[in-house]
Formats: C-alpha cells, sequence, structure tokens
C-alpha cells in the first residue's frame, strides 16, 4: 500500500486532486486508517490515474469517467466513448477552420477601402416567367438546399424541361434567423404535373430591378447586400419587392467556395421602404 504522499508522487498528481477525486466518487483510497485518517492507494491504482488524465486531456468530463470506472474499465465502452469524442473533435476542428477563414476573408476585406466598390449595381427590368414552384417554411437560409433537391428531383421524374433563369425568393419583410420563408422556381414551358407542395404559376415581370453580382461564398454575401443598401440610400431608392437570387455557380459545380457565383436581384422603386428578405439585417 501507498501513502498518499507517495502516490501524489508517482502518479504526479497533488494530494488536493486526489482527495477531489475522493470527494467526488471517481477514485476512493484503497484504505483508509481508521485510527489516523490516512490514505493509503494500491499500486493498482496508478494505472486508473493515468487513465483518468489522458480522459481529462481529450476533454472528457469526471462523469464520463465515473460512469467508465464503474464498470470496471470496460474496454468496449471505452472504445465507444473515444469514438464519439473523437467526432466531436473533429466537428470543432472544422467549426474552427470555418472560423478562421472567416477571420481571414474579414481582414482581407477591411484592408479594402471601399467594399461597397466591389460591386456594379444595375438596374433591369424582368419579364414574366412560368415556373415550378415549391414554397415552404425552412429552418433557416442554409437549408434551402433540401427545397431545390425535392423540386428538381420532381422535375427529373416528371420529364419537366428546365430553362433559365431558376429563382429563390425570400418573402419574409425583414431578416430572419429561423423559420424562413423561401420559394424556389424553375422556368419551364407549357403545362407541367402538380403535387400539394409543388405547383405550376405565373412568376411576375418586374419593371424595375436592382441587379449586382457577389462572387465567393454565400457566407459572405452580407457584402453585397451592404453595397445594395448604399446604393438604394444614395440613389433614393427603396425596396418594393421579395429578393430574389439566381446561383449561377455553387457547391454543385465549384469545389471552391471563392468561385460561387450569386446574381442578386431586388425590386425597387422610388421612395418605397420596404424590406423583403435576406437583405433587412
Amino acid at each position: 500500500m501507498l501513502k498518499i504522499g507517495d502516490f501524489s508522487r508517482l502518479t504526479r498528481v497533488s494530494i488536493r486532486m486526489l482527495r477531489y477525486y475522493d470527494e467526488i466518487g471517481l477514485l476512493p483510497p484503497a484504505a483508509i486508517d481508521q485510527s489516523s485518517g490516512y490514505r493509503y492507494y494500491s499500486a493498482g491504482q496508478i494505472e486508473t490515474v493515468h487513465h483518468i488524465k489522458s480522459l481529462r486531456e481529450m476533454g472528457f468530463g469526471f462523469p464520463e469517467i465515473g460512469e467508465w470506472l464503474k464498470e470496471s474499465g470496460n474496454t468496449r465502452r471505452l472504445l465507444e466513448l473515444l469514438d464519439t469524442r473523437k467526432r466531436e473533435i473533429a466537428e470543432a476542428i472544422e467549426q474552427e477552420n470555418e472560423k478562421l477563414l472567416r477571420v481571414g476573408r474579414m481582414l482581407e476585406h477591411l484592408t479594402k477601402e471601399d467594399s461597397t466598390m466591389d460591386y456594379t449595381i444595375a438596374l433591369k427590368s424582368v419579364p414574366a416567367y412560368r415556373v415550378l414552384s415549391l414554397r415552404d417554411i425552412i429552418p433557416a437560409y442554409n437549408a434551402e438546399g433540401v427545397l431545390w433537391e425535392e423540386i428538381s428531383r420532381f422535375a427529373e421524374v416528371s420529364g419537366i424541361k428546365m430553362l433559365q433563369p431558376c429563382y429563390a425568393i425570400y418573402h419574409d419583410q425583414g431578416y430572419k434567423e429561423h423559420d424562413v420563408d423561401v420559394e424556389v422556381t424553375l422556368h419551364i414551358e407549357g403545362e407541367a404535373a402538380e403535387t400539394d407542395r409543388i405547383r405550376v404559376k405565373e412568376l411576375e415581370a418586374e419593371p424595375q430591378m436592382a441587379v449586382l453580382f457577389h462572387s465567393g461564398p454565400f457566407e459572405e454575401m452580407s457584402k453585397a447586400y451592404h453595397a445594395l443598401g448604399v446604393w438604394m440610400s444614395e440613389n433614393g431608392y427603396g425596396m418594393a419587392g421579395p429578393t430574389r437570387a439566381i446561383y449561377h455557380k455553387g457547391p454543385w459545380s465549384e469545389k471552391n467556395p471563392a468561385d460561387y457565383l450569386t446574381e442578386i436581384q431586388v425590386p425597387v422603386a422610388k421612395g418605397e421602404s420596404s424590406s423583403f428578405g435576406p437583405t433587412a439585417g
């Protein structure tokens, strides 16, 4: 048997921490002298401490470690815990790498004299289109792809010929983080089958649409909307209808998000002030 001081030196864990392990039931001493109160540990507990330290360094909490120890160090259970933790770490690394990329992009963006100068905004009229339409409330803007998959699959199965352009239309008055009202449309000719979710309709013409192109990741489109807001303010325009987007290039065609190309269209009129879709906020 080893005194707590000797056990502390051998395991390189402080006496204070060993007492804490005992308090939470993680590693009780092998024996306690009833007359003196001295704590004693067995040589076999050294390996247990090494496991505890290793698991703590990997990010496991004391409750998880305690549950595993209660199962007498079940190897199969440990493998499950390690596999779960591996996935969690990989996801965290991916999220941190994405943050790093965004930091780099913002640094690059802020070093430019005037970010709004990256965009050319033009006015044009847009004709009416006959479209296949699917409109739904989705959890967030990044869930829009689910709607595109559904409507594209329906068109393919139904043998419907798709033409250009294909629009996403954002119907909310103002930006929303959740429960977003989005409509996706495929330009078609003639009649087509319908379902309770997918309809054929006439997408109305717009006599005056402010149009700009955004090159780069979808996450950076706020820069384009900023430029649009500056342009509208300087020229006395307001939004007169839902924002539209045409995704010319995206993850389906490009490996590098820097190569994505999105066309943003906003119906405008002099003196209007309504806000539709993701442009607000």
